[in-house]
């Protein structure tokens, strides 16, 4: 899929990560630090069914799916990685990478799904994602193929267009089928009340 550079600039302009702009936004009738119009359930299947994300090497068949939207330049993104892999036995958790913050995001994102063992890679990247200059993986000398940065804005289309402002934003489908948020700085004890809710 072909995006041109003005749709992608203007794209990645449109996440807004500020607290100051996210208060002048109006808030989600359910959920208040959520944008009005956060279309969680467009989030959720449309990345399931069209996004490019990766998940652990061999987790088990049936468990219950947690969709999580991440920067690999995002510092809150980083922190909910390291607060959702202790319950990665339990849960099957995809992460779809996105680009809002810097250019790097893009090939950093398109490195870690076009390796051969992405989780693997991810973890990489947060290995060093305390790095002055870069934040997770030097890219610089990767050859990365066009069509997985191409992935990468096509999650970000998926994501804009349900209303997404904000990452890290996690989706979780209640067995009931209710779709509720991971925000920023949920920590594993948080998580795992979410990952509970009937």
């Amino acid at each position: 899929m072909k995006i041109s550079r003005r749709t992608l600039i203007a794209a990645a302009g449109a996440f807004t990560l500020s607290s100051v702009a996210q208060a002048e936004m109006p808030a989600h009738p359910e959920f208040p630090r959520l944008r009005a119009g956060t279309e969680l359930d467009k989030i959720y299947n449309e990345l399931l069914k069209d996004g490019k994300g990766l998940k652990k090497e061999g987790v088990k068949e049936g468990l219950p799916k947690v969709v999580i939207v991440y920067d690999t330049q995002c510092p809150w993104c980083s922190k909910l990685w390291n607060a959702a892999k202790p319950l990665t036995d339990k849960y099957d958790f995809l992460w779809y990478p996105v680009a809002v913050l810097r250019d790097l995001s893009i090939s950093q994102g398109a490195a870690i799904i076009a390796a051969d063992k992405p989780w693997q890679m991810m973890q990489t990247h947060e290995d060093h994602f305390k790095d002055e200059k870069i934040r997770g993986l030097d890219t610089t000398e990767m050859k990365i193929e066009k069509k997985f940065r191409d992935d990468i804005w096509s999650n970000s289309k998926i994501f804009r267009k349900a209303g997404g402002t904000i990452v890290p934003l996690g989706v979780f489908k209640t067995p009931s089928g209710k779709y509720l948020p991971i925000l920023s700085g949920t920590d594993t004890e948080e998580l795992t009340k979410i990952l509970s809710s009937k």
